[in-house]
């Protein structure tokens, strides 16, 4: 993207190696983005073979093993649920993403003499977005995972002594059936890349922002947002929620196994979710405040130049109207717009007062909270059944 840019096009989404792949393969379609394509086509990668190397191995509804395939939430959560959502996130991500851009330019914020150093901001997170080499180490990354499997496949197996759909046991211990190969060697790696390409687009993102915080920017201490106008780089923790949310969701899989296969209880787990939830609620916010230093200085400024004007109304609204021996001033007072203006002028200087030190607030905490933990909440049916959750709920209102 050199030249002249056009904001309205921009996706963070598109460029690397697997983007290229999936259009030379008329999987992607040039400037769509081809979501039921996408889908079908990864899922009969991913999920489709295990399914079928399952049910011609006997590991289907094979009850000779602990962990038949059907029985195993892992697989379906991997890829009909996360991976969809990985590979879906960009219609979220990029709409969001290109929203900022362009606010960010038409607002103002930016000043006069910014524009040019912005465009060239912008320039490099399309030239580092598009660049096969992080693609590259990723997919180096995905297969080094692979090596280190392979290396103790006997961490593939639910539990000790016995098999599952992945492993067979056998003399020398776990060996892994065709499914378990496939696992390893296709759908384990193309769900590492999807989530890995989302996480180094996350970080090109705190990268170009950080860029953006060391401009000087011209904030507004008066704006409604409470954030001097940066108010729109809230979008930026929504574009991303979805990517926390599959994260989410392959830890609670991993949990759930852990509650039905060995001696954890759901109440153990508590910490290893709460853990999760604040860090990626930090993670997610860490890159709002690079604006910190700014705003605190935008909101002092603010409070001595609307502190200064207040004491300059309220010292010529008092001279006016505060005299006791007028009569009068009270009717004629409600004739002007004296008062009006003073509570006008007490409602901005809350604004200003009450500027937050990043563009941030507590009820998008709350929000992210909730969807954060959404994912956690099967996890209530590894212990209680949904017949006991009922009754409960029932005797409780009762």
């Amino acid at each position: 993207m050199q030249g002249n840019i056009d904001y309205n096009s921009f996706r963070l989404s598109s460029g690397g190696l697997f983007h290229s792949l999936l259009q030379r393969l008329h999987i992607q379609q040039p400037g769509r983005y081809s979501l039921r394509r996408r889908n079908v086509v990864l899922i009969i990668l991913c999920w489709l073979p295990l399914l079928l190397l399952s049910m011609i191995e006997g590991n289907l509804f094979n009850a000779a093993i602990e962990l038949p395939f059907v029985y195993d939430p892992t697989p379906y959560i991997r890829y009909l649920v996360v991976l969809p959502m990985l590979v879906n996130a960009d219609l979220i991500v990029d709409k969001l993403i290109t929203s900022m851009l362009q606010s960010l330019r038409a607002s103002g914020i930016l000043g006069d003499d910014n524009e040019g150093l912005y465009r060239q901001y912008v320039e490099k997170l399309s030239h580092r977005k598009d660049s096969a080499i992080a693609d590259i180490i990723i997919i180096v990354i995905s297969y080094g995972m692979v090596l280190v499997l392979l290396a103790n496949v006997d961490q593939l197996a639910v539990g000790t002594g016995f098999s599952n759909w992945m492993t067979n046991e056998s003399g020398n211990g776990p060996e892994l059936t065709a499914a378990g190969w496939w696992l390893l060697l296709v759908s384990s790696p193309v769900l590492q890349i999807i989530m890995y390409r989302w996480f180094w687009r996350f970080y090109l993102w705190c990268e170009f922002l950080f860029r953006v915080s060391r401009l000087k920017l011209v904030l507004q201490p008066t704006h409604p947002d409470l954030a001097g106008g940066l108010g729109i780089l809230r979008n930026s923790e929504s574009a991303f929620i979805l990517i926390a949310l599959a994260f989410g969701a392959l830890l609670s899989v991993g949990l759930a196994e852990d509650i039905m296969h060995t001696d954890t209880t759901l109440k153990q787990t508590v910490p290893a979710i709460a853990t999760y939830i604040i860090l990626a609620i930090i993670i997610m916010s860490l890159p709002m405040t690079f604006f910190t230093r700014q705003l605190l200085e935008a909101r002092r400024w603010g409070r001595v130049v609307y502190g200064d004007l207040g004491y300059r109304l309220s010292k010529a609204f008092d001279k006016k109207w505060g005299d006791p021996l007028d009569q009068s001033s009270g009717v004629e007072l409600l004739k002007t717009a004296d008062s009006s203006t003073v509570c006008d002028y007490a409602d901005i200087y809350d604004v200003v007062n009450n500027m937050r030190f990043a563009p941030l607030s507590l009820k998008g905490y709350i929000r992210q909270v909730i969807m954060l933990a959404f994912p956690f909440v099967p996890l209530i049916l590894t212990e209680y059944s949904l017949q006991d959750i009922v009754k409960r709920i029932l005797t409780t209102v009762v």
